[in-house]
């Protein structure tokens, strides 16, 4: 039996990026995925290929936008799971904006805003919400995502940077008031350098064929998942570190 077989799995940006290859990759291993995005086209799209990909599979469509929600929304995401799984095994926080390249005396609020309610807020939201699910599964995993510019500040990458600076202290926050009492696992990642819309956007001139493929990172994202990933002290991992560890 796979490891992810009958989990049910929530991944954030899920039609499009690492978002999709994960939910058509975690489906593949038997994995029931829960698909959060805001195109409602794209998520029937996802939708049908999950079910070509795992007829047996139970997933479900959450269509909404993550720079525009209060309280009672992440309710009704968590009713509408609630409504369709016993419990939660996953939740990839992976969905995020890049906003503007420019320099903070530039920036203007309304952008802000925006790439801070996705990138953080929703993050935030979506944890604090999803835990009683989690939390009533065994070994549960929180998987937020991270990058380069989380490491130190960068000119020009203005709310995106911000933003990822916040959600690595987020996720140890999260980590150290949890997982002393829940086998819950908590981890960020970093998944470098990858072919996505975001990064073509951030890197007009950069040829996506030099780098890694969607498909090299599916093996750490696996490792989340495994039994093997169980006794980790550590939190946050980079992709260029963490793929030498894995047999």
């Amino acid at each position: 039996m796979n490891t992810l077989e009958n989990k049910n799995i929530l991944i954030t940006g899920a039609t499009r990026g690492i978002g999709n290859k994960l939910a058509t990759h975690f489906a593949s291993q038997g994995a029931n995925i829960v698909l959060l995005a805001s195109n409602e086209e794209s998520l029937n799209k996802t939708y049908d290929g999950l079910v070509s990909i795992n007829p047996k599979g139970k997933h479900l469509i959450i269509c909404c936008d993550l720079s525009n929600l209060d309280t009672s929304h992440y309710d009704e995401i968590k009713l509408n799971i609630d409504e369709n799984y016993d419990e939660l095994h996953g939740l990839v926080l992976n969905a995020a904006i890049l906003g503007k390249m420019s320099a903070l005396s530039d920036y203007d609020l309304e952008t802000w805003n925006k790439v801070l309610n996705v990138n953080l807020t929703s993050q935030f939201m979506l944890a604090k919400t999803m835990l009683p699910i989690l939390t009533n599964s065994q070994k549960a995993r929180i998987i937020f995502t991270s990058s380069g510019v989380a490491d130190c500040g960068k000119a020009f990458w203005g709310a995106y940077s911000v933003s990822k600076f916040a959600v690595k202290g987020l996720a140890e926050i999260f980590r150290d008031e949890l997982e002393n009492i829940h086998d819950l696992k908590i981890f960020n990642f970093d998944p470098g350098a990858s072919p996505t819309d975001m990064r073509s956007t951030a890197y007009p001139g950069e040829d996506p064929n030099d780098l890694k493929s969607l498909d090299d990172l599916m093996p750490c994202y696996d490792w989340f998942f495994s039994k093997d990933s169980d006794a980790a002290t550590e939190h946050y991992f980079r992709y260029s570190e963490l793929i030498k560890t894995i047999p």
